[in-house]
């Protein structure tokens, strides 16, 4: 299989799509919401404000 690197429309989309999550989950967390992540390959249900800190740690 042939690897190329990523067109500048793939990394923009990319940002785009992490924005839009990022901006959710702040969403979903100033209401006391949970979302749903996939960890160690499970489905797991944590509140928003963790999964922003977790992500923010990365």
């Amino acid at each position: 299989m042939i690897y190329r690197k990523p067109s500048k429309l793939a990394k923009d989309a990319e940002k785009c799509l992490k924005q839009a999550v990022r901006d959710e989950f702040q969403r979903k967390a100033l209401l006391g919401q949970y979302v749903i992540i996939k960890q160690n390959g499970k489905a797991r249900r944590i509140p928003a404000k963790q999964a922003l800190k977790s992500s923010k740690s990365k």
